[in-house]
């Protein structure tokens, strides 16, 4: 007899294999569902079906016969026709062990009932066993985003698709894991609703912001939209207190800036005022006492440029009491966002603005800066239009965005 082990995706494929290399006399020994190259609990492997099928080697001469119960029931030769009859005898070959399995399966289940009743204790030790080495596989960096693994693996897939940094997606799942019941483990919706309320208490654990001060600093890297964030807000302020806004710039060394403040100003009926160096802009609010809003517009700063970063410094101290917003652009990566953020740490911002909303599909950096930072945001922009496209944004918008899109 000739016994040989194949691995296949499906039975479909397992009988073809076992036909085309061992001839239509052959019969399935046996059959199983595993996984291969699993890793812990078998969470990362590929499901393959593992067929063992035999054959006898006749004798030369010999006629070909089926043994057992079965042989009374074979068609002659003419009646079956083109292998017919062998292929459903293949197919209850093979069934046959799966039942068996099944079997086997609800039986260890039903033992497993039973041992959770009369040791309850214990099998709570054990899911809590699985459940810490699920989070610790998390937290190691051995998960990876799979659409088509795991429940695990593809709510893993699902934060880093909507723009959640790997850190910081990871700590979400690793969080989950630890607490969630074991059998929602398996569930990727029931993950995906502890997901929500694990972002939204982080998201409330940033610093609630201050009702907005008289001066309003806004500070932030180049290219992110500072500029017109000004005159959107500016422009709101203006009606309700037409006389009592004042707009100023400090954006004196990029080409064109203080003409397109000036100009925005002329658009909007609000004066625009030029601080070259700190003590202009002291002097400047000093002198504005009948203004009841001042918004400063502030020179963009690279995160590497610290000189830079200290001159900012000293404008926000020559300002007084104020309010100093970060402005970053929601298009911007992780990684740079991280660098943006420890970069203007040493900064007194106590909201963040974030910027181009309309840009991207992807909103991920809402959740990221807020809980990087610490900070709230105080509001969003949602294209060019002065003054419109300006939106604010609350904790269930921010996760509608994040989750929903």
């Amino acid at each position: 007899m000739h016994v040989k082990t194949f691995e296949a995706v499906n039975m479909k494929q397992a009988l073809q294999l076992v036909r085309d290399e061992m001839g239509p006399r052959a019969v399935i020994v046996s059959s199983r569902s595993l996984r291969k190259d699993g890793g812990l609990f078998g969470l990362l492997g590929r499901k393959v079906l593992e067929v063992t099928a035999a054959v006898d080697e006749p004798a030369q001469g010999e006629p070909v016969a089926v043994k057992g119960p079965l042989a009374p029931e074979l068609p002659s030769p003419r009646s079956r026709g083109t292998g017919v009859y062998h292929d459903i005898w293949a197919v209850k070959q093979a069934v046959d062990p799966l039942l068996d399995e099944i079997r086997e399966i609800r039986e260890k289940v039903t033992s497993l009932d039973e041992r959770v009743t009369e040791e309850p204790s214990e099998a709570r030790s054990d899911l809590a066993q699985i459940r810490t080495l699920l989070a610790t596989m998390v937290g190691s960096g051995s998960l990876v985003p799979d659409v088509d693994g795991p429940a695990v693996q593809r709510l893993f897939y699902f934060l880093v698709g909507r723009g959640i940094d790997d850190p910081l997606a990871r700590s979400l799942v690793q969080r989950i894991v630890s607490r969630v019941d074991p059998g929602a483990l398996a569930d990727l919706d029931r993950l995906k609703l502890n997901l929500a309320a694990e972002m939204r208490n982080d998201l409330g654990r940033a610093e609630r912001g201050c009702l907005p001060a008289r001066v309003q600093i806004f500070a932030g890297p180049t290219g992110i939209g500072k500029t017109t964030t000004v005159a959107k807000l500016a422009a709101r302020a203006a009606r309700s207190a037409p006389d009592g806004v004042l707009v100023i710039t400090t954006d004196v060394h990029r080409v064109a800036a203080v003409e397109q403040m000036i100009r925005y100003g002329e658009l909007l009926s609000v004066p625009v005022e030029v601080a070259i160096s700190p003590t202009d802009l002291s002097r400047i609010i000093g002198q504005a006492g009948n203004r009841e809003r001042i918004f400063v517009d502030t020179m963009g700063r690279s995160p590497r440029d610290l000189a830079g970063l200290r001159t900012l410094r000293a404008f926000i101290e020559a300002a007084g009491e104020c309010e100093v917003m970060l402005v970053t652009s929601a298009t911007t990566r992780a990684t740079d966002s991280r660098e943006i953020l420890e970069a203007y740490r040493d900064l007194p911002y106590s909201r963040l603005v974030l910027t181009k909303l309309d840009e991207t599909r992807v909103y991920g950096e809402l959740y990221n800066c807020v809980v990087r930072s610490g900070r709230p945001i105080a509001c969003v922009t949602t294209g060019q239009s002065v003054p419109e496209h300006l939106e604010s944004l609350d904790i269930p918008g921010i996760l509608r965005k994040i989750l929903h899109g």
